[in-house]
C-alpha cells in the first residue's frame, strides 16, 4: 500500500443503520447499509463521492482521504431490525458496503490499535440473531478486499443468509493499477473467490463497471466460475468515458482533476452475462408473475419518501404483480422470498 494522506474519524452517533431506497423498483435492494463513509481504494470510476457529498466542494478528496466510522451502527441496527420485523419477506434484503468499502487495512488496524470493536462483526451478529428469532434477512456484502476473510468463520455460520459480491473492473493487473489505485490485486481477488466458495458461501462476481470487451468478460466469468463462483453481474461505466479515466496519473492528480462527467447514469448491461443476478424466470418462454406487497411507485406516492415508516407502510404500499427473478436465493435457503428465487 502506497503511503499517502489518510484520516480515520470515529463517530459515536449516526442517524440510522438501514437506509431505505426511495425509488424502489423490480431489481433494487429495499435497504443498504454502510458501516463507514469514505474509501481509501481510489477507483477512478467511482461515483460515490458525488452521492455522499452531493453539495460539498473537494468531494473526491473528502471521500478518498477520510473514513468516517459510525460506531453505533450495530446498536441502531438491533432496534431497526425489530421495527422492520413485520415487513413482507421480499422486502427484507440489504446490500452492505454499497457506497464505501469496510475491509480496508488502515481501518481494521485503527480499530484494533484503539481497542474498538470490529463494527462489521457486530453487525453480522445482529443479523444472525434476528434470523434465529424468525426475523429473516438476506445480506449481500460487496467488496474488493481479501480482508473479508478475517470474518470467514462468521460468514460460514451465516452462509444460509449471505451472498458475497466480489467486484472486478478488469482481469489485467496493469489496467487495474491505472484505474484502481490501491485495491486488492486481481490474483488476490481470484484467490478470495476460491476461498469463499470452498467455505460454502455463495459468491457473485460484480463486473460493474468492466473495462473490456465480451471476450474479456467471458475470461473473467470462466476463471471465477472455475474457482467456485455461482453468479455473475455486469453493467457498463456510469458518468464517465474509459478514455478519460485510463490515462497515466498519480492519485494526487486524480483527486484534484476535474474529469469530464456525463450528465446522466446509463447502467448499460450485457444480458448474456447476467447469471443468478436478477434475470427473469421464464416458463415456455413467458415471464412468471407473482403478487406481493410492494411500496407504491406511482406519481401520487413517489413523494412519500418514508415508506419505511411501519405505521404507514400499508397505506404507502399495495399488492403488485412482480416478475419472478433469479437471484440464487434457493442456493442459500428454502425461505419464500416472494418474487425472488
Amino acid at each position: 500500500m502506497k503511503s499517502r494522506t489518510t484520516k480515520i474519524r470515529l463517530q459515536r452517533k449516526s442517524s440510522y443503520a438501514l437506509h431505505h431506497q426511495v425509488k424502489l423498483g423490480q431489481y433494487d435492494f429495499p435497504f443498504t447499509l454502510n458501516p463507514t463513509t469514505g474509501c481509501f481504494f481510489g477507483c477512478t470510476y467511482c461515483y460515490s463521492p458525488w452521492v455522499v457529498y452531493e453539495r460539498k466542494r473537494d468531494r473526491k478528496k473528502r471521500f478518498f482521504e477520510t473514513i468516517h466510522v459510525k460506531l453505533d451502527k450495530p446498536q441502531r441496527l438491533a432496534k431497526e431490525l425489530t421495527r422492520y420485523s413485520k415487513l413482507p419477506q421480499n422486502m427484507k434484503r440489504v446490500q452492505i458496503n454499497e457506497t464505501s468499502e469496510y475491509y480496508l487495512p488502515q481501518l481494521l488496524k485503527h480499530l484494533d490499535d484503539n481497542r474498538r470493536p470490529d463494527l462489521m462483526l457486530d453487525i453480522l451478529d445482529e443479523f444472525e440473531s434476528a434470523w434465529q428469532n424468525g426475523n429473516k434477512w438476506m445480506l449481500h456484502i460487496l467488496t474488493k478486499s481479501h480482508l473479508i476473510l478475517n470474518h470467514i468463520e462468521k460468514l460460514k455460520a451465516m452462509k444460509h443468509m449471505v451472498q458475497i459480491e466480489v467486484s472486478f473492473a478488469t482481469m489485467d493487473e496493469k489496467v487495474r493499477r491505472r484505474i484502481e489505485f490501491f485495491t486488492t490485486s486481481i490474483d488476490k481477488r481470484l484467490d478470495l473467490v476460491e476461498s469463499l466458495a470452498k467455505a460454502g458461501l455463495f459468491v457473485r462476481i460484480m463486473a460493474m463497471p468492466f473495462y473490456g470487451e465480451s471476450n474479456d468478460l467471458q475470461a473473467l466469468k470462466d476463471e471465477t466460475f472455475r474457482r467456485g463462483a455461482k453468479a455473475f453481474k455486469n453493467k457498463g461505466l456510469n458518468y464517465y468515458k474509459w478514455a478519460d479515466l485510463d490515462v497515466p496519473r498519480t492519485f494526487e492528480e486524480f483527486i484534484k482533476e476535474r474529469i469530464p462527467r456525463s450528465t446522466r447514469r446509463t447502467d448499460t448491461k450485457n444480458e448474456s452475462f447476467i447469471i443468478k443476478s436478477g434475470e427473469q424466470v421464464l416458463i415456455n418462454g413467458e415471464p412468471q408473475e407473482i403478487s406481493v406487497r410492494f411500496p407504491r411507485v406511482d406519481k401520487q406516492f413517489r413523494a412519500k419518501k418514508n415508506w419505511s415508516a411501519m405505521s404507514k407502510f400499508k397505506q404507502r404500499s399495495s399488492i403488485k404483480k412482480m416478475n419472478v427473478i433469479d437471484c440464487g436465493y434457493r442456493d442459500c435457503n428454502s425461505v419464500d422470498w416472494g418474487y425472488i428465487i
